[in-house]
């Protein structure tokens, strides 16, 4: 399903609220009285507000939604945006009044963006799959094309043709529906993934040298504990190893040289103290 930067919402099913990132990541809250409860690695805090809710996130952007869940506004130390709902289209204002208008399909997908010289359009097939995006900017137009070739799999992405008509960007995956290749035209900066029986991955680069990530599941987030393989300047944390509390935040870091880096955190979750060369 594909978003907008202000699609960020929140799904209320009481006594569950889950907070619905605009990337697609979910942060799950529980709702007992007036109490409301993040799950164990939620670092943010939800609360209820006169007509709606708010969301304060660890580092800091606030997050205003309405009783339906809608986001309202959106604010940072650098900006404010705020956000208006008519029928299908949502018009989105930030603290200059330059505007964007959004209008979007029932499943919230975008269909079109305008703003000041801008226009964007974006197309979908019948199984609601992106297809195509349309922008004009300043009078010129341009377009791209989004290809989904894999029979087994056909609502993930395969390949991006862009505005000059050249496929310039390809994945492939395997039979669980896991991304095991990428690469860009002609099979530049190829980059393939073997996932192992133990549960590690095996990434290889384009010039065929090889990583291997070893995880832990916490609260069902994947962390990474291990990173083996020969350093590299697109690896620099190769034959490295990590640990983490019962939240999941990193507590420890041991590099390929051996230097050991430790973190301490507030009940927020926030860093408070890094001690590098620890134990030395």
């Amino acid at each position: 399903m594909w978003r907008h930067g202000y699609s960020t919402r929140l799904r209320i099913t009481a006594p569950a609220v889950a907070l619905v990132h605009a990337d697609g990541r979910e942060s799950f809250f529980t709702l007992s009285g007036t109490t409301i409860t993040p799950s164990p690695t939620e670092r943010g805090s939800l609360a209820r507000q006169e007509g709606g809710w708010v969301y304060r996130s660890a580092n800091n952007e606030v997050f205003h939604f309405d009783s339906e869940g809608r986001l309202t506004r959106r604010e940072s130390a650098v900006e404010r945006i705020d956000l208006s709902y008519l029928n299908d289209k949502i018009q989105v204002t930030d603290e200059f009044g330059n505007q964007l208008e959004i209008s979007v399909r029932p499943d919230g997908q975008p269909l079109t963006l305008s703003g000041p010289l801008l226009q964007v359009t974006y197309t979908y097939d019948e199984e609601n799959r992106l297809v195509a995006l349309s922008r004009t900017l300043g009078g010129q137009s341009e377009s791209r094309q989004y290809h989904y070739e894999d029979a087994t799999h056909p609502r993930l992405l395969t390949g991006i043709t862009d505005e000059r008509g050249v496929r310039y960007a390809s994945w492939s995956y395997d039979a669980q529906g896991r991304a095991i290749s990428s690469e860009h035209a002609g099979g530049a900066d190829r980059v393939s993934i073997d996932y192992n029986a133990d549960g590690s991955s095996t990434v290889t680069n384009a010039l065929g040298k090889q990583t291997t990530y070893r995880f832990q599941s916490i609260h069902g987030l994947k962390r990474i504990i291990a990173v083996e393989g020969e350093p590299s300047a697109n690896c620099p944390s190769s034959n490295s190893t990590f640990t983490y509390d019962a939240r999941g935040l990193l507590t420890s870091k041991i590099d390929n040289k051996g230097n050991r880096t430790t973190y301490s955190y507030n009940a927020r979750g926030l860093e408070i103290s890094r001690t590098e060369a620890a134990g030395t």
